[in-house]
């Protein structure tokens, strides 16, 4: 498996984070590789074979595809060769590539084809396996959502909120943010739902979960880490743990050792064999 991670251009960069490049996705160790919960989603054009994705208790099999906003843990696997380039757009990013469809792809895997025209996502895939280098072919990907850029699609208001939540960790009142941002709850969190996929309520809960996760590191035990987070207590914290991430925070934990992209995404390999009992 190869992975490589580029920076979009300057004009796409408040709406896109990160543009990965990769071959064989699910090679070799990578077995057993998930999204955790991050509020980023996930736009990705396959040009081999097909990917699925275990969301929740639902399973999709797409070849390109659009993982909206997740509040819970996907799984990834596939028959063959996983080759493609992914856009990790920043939480507010999908509305202006595609407006008014981010509510509507929360919580799930939707197939490209369903989102643009088909022919477009089949002359992408062709264009793309014919490319030989990493950078040809996230070129190629970063024209083409230039070429769909609508700035006037985004909502500045819902924006500043996100930066809030994420400032706070998490644990801001939603009802002081509308109020600074002169709206009243309930129009916050419609044109929030409208531009994310969730109310700012879930969207806090996944921010201050992964605080909690990547906090981990410099505390010496999870009853720090839970009152850090702004948890009730540790119980709170660890029904967070099992109902978004699907696992115990002492059976995740030892993962992050392995993985590179945690740091900046959701993507982790959650397998037996990346696990490190003596991780303290």
């Amino acid at each position: 498996m190869s992975l490589r991670i580029y920076r979009p251009s300057l004009l796409l960069q408040p709406y896109v984070t990160a543009i990965w490049d990769y071959r064989n996705l699910l090679a070799g160790d990578n077995l057993a590789l998930s999204i955790l919960p991050d509020t980023a989603t996930y736009l990705c054009f396959l040009y081999e074979d097909s990917l699925t994705t275990v969301h929740g208790r639902r399973r999709y099999t797409t070849r390109s595809g659009l993982a909206g906003f997740q509040s819970f843990r996907s799984d990834l696997a596939g028959a063959g060769s996983i080759s493609g380039v992914s856009a990790r757009l920043s939480p507010w990013g999908l509305s202006v590539f595609r407006r008014g469809i981010a509510r509507d792809c929360a919580e799930r895997r939707v197939d490209c084809r369903d989102i643009f025209p088909p022919y477009t996502i089949e002359r992408i895939e062709d264009d793309l396996a014919r490319l030989v280098s990493s950078e040809d072919r996230v070129g190629y990907v970063d024209r083409f959502l230039r070429s769909l850029l609508d700035h006037g699609a985004g909502d500045r208001l819902v924006q500043t909120a996100c930066r809030a939540l994420e400032r706070s960790r998490g644990t801001c009142s939603i009802a002081g943010l509308a109020r600074t941002l002169g709206l009243t709850e309930r129009t916050l969190e419609r044109r929030f739902h409208s531009q994310i996929g969730a109310t700012p309520k879930k969207y806090a809960r996944v921010v201050r979960l992964r605080k909690a996760l990547l906090e981990r590191r410099r505390q010496s035990n999870w009853a720090d880490v839970a009152c850090l987070a702004g948890y009730y207590d540790q119980s709170h914290m660890i029904r967070d743990f099992q109902e978004l991430y699907g696992m115990s925070p002492d059976t995740l934990y030892p993962r992050l050792e392995f993985s590179s992209t945690i740091g900046f995404s959701g993507l982790l390999d959650l397998s037996e064999s990346r696990s490190s009992a003596g991780w303290p």
